[in-house]
């Protein structure tokens, strides 16, 4: 059940994706959801192997899946939240968007745990939420960083 789940929840990512009007270019949402998987990657590697904070499934489908979320549904879900957030004008809305994707992201972790694909004995959900809310910071400064990293490069020309 568990595979079937996030298999949809990141197909359903990668199509909202897919069709949203993007308001980042094809180099910042690249950029983007290259650094969101380096760094998804790094952090679960670290907490479930070297740590052994998380235990992962030791079932391959449940194992698979795992690897889905890590590895699309979280990334594509950054990309996706960065590109509503540059449509939207006040630092409020920006702000709820954020705490949206942190929220949808927390859930779908939890239900993660749920469908024993994890076992999360030594986690804190809390630690989960502090987690995105980082990332979110990482991407959102990431993208300034690599326009105004563009600016500089139009202006030394």
């Amino acid at each position: 059940m568990g595979f079937a789940f996030y298999f949809f929840v990141s197909w359903l990512i990668t199509v909202i994706f897919t069709v949203m009007k993007k308001r980042l270019t094809y180099v910042e949402n690249s950029f983007v959801f290259l650094l969101m998987l380096i760094i998804s990657i790094n952090f679960s590697w670290i907490i479930s192997q070297e740590l052994r904070l998380v235990k992962l499934s030791t079932q391959p489908i449940d194992f698979t899946a795992f690897m889905i979320l890590r590895s699309i549904g979280i990334p594509f879900m950054m990309v996706v939240t960065l590109n509503i957030m540059n449509s939207v004008n006040s630092i409020a809305n920006y702000l709820l968007i954020a705490i949206c994707s942190i929220l949808v992201l927390v859930i779908l972790v939890k239900l993660g745990a749920d469908f024993d694909i994890t076992n999360r004995d030594k986690w804190n959900i809390m630690y989960d939420f502090i987690y995105f809310a980082i990332l979110h910071v990482i991407a959102v400064y990431s993208l300034k960083f690599i326009r105004k990293s563009k600016q500089s490069e139009a202006i030394s020309r």
